[in-house]
């Protein structure tokens, strides 16, 4: 068991705060919920983002609104050990002209040192991917 929450549990309470952060343009709490050690695969001219390249994503996007909401469709979780869990799911991004962009991905979710759950891995996925995954258009 991981600790007294169930993998689920623990997928969609770090999924929501990763909304609510990004909805009130919460920097420092929504990189609390980034691994400084994450790695992030997929992304078109990128073989590999970091933290550093992340967060200065976030504030850029954040000083600007260029985003205005966050949500997430979880499809499957899998304990890996009482410390790492990977799940599968669909990221909305709502941009300020009120567009929707939709990324499927693979997220792996670490319990780090000081005990919270941070993103280490996060992997977009190809069309094939994400149909392999489980994963379909939902809208």
């Amino acid at each position: 068991m991981i600790d007294s929450m169930t993998a689920g549990e623990i997928a969609n309470d770090w999924a929501l705060a990763c909304c609510e952060t990004l909805e009130r343009r919460d920097i420092e709490g929504h990189m609390n919920l980034i691994s400084r050690r994450v790695k992030v695969y997929g992304l078109a001219n990128l073989d590999v983002v970091d933290y550093h390249f992340w967060r200065q994503q976030v504030q850029e996007q954040f000083a600007a609104g260029l985003v205005t909401s966050l949500r997430y469709y979880l499809n499957a979780v899998k304990v890996d050990s009482d410390t790492q869990l990977r799940l599968t799911a669909i990221e909305y991004l709502t941009d300020k002209d009120g567009n929707e962009h939709e990324s499927p991905l693979l997220i792996t979710l670490s319990k780090e040192a000081d005990g919270f759950w941070r993103a280490t891995e996060e992997k977009i996925l190809t069309k094939d991917e994400a149909q392999t995954a489980g994963l379909s258009r939902l809208h």
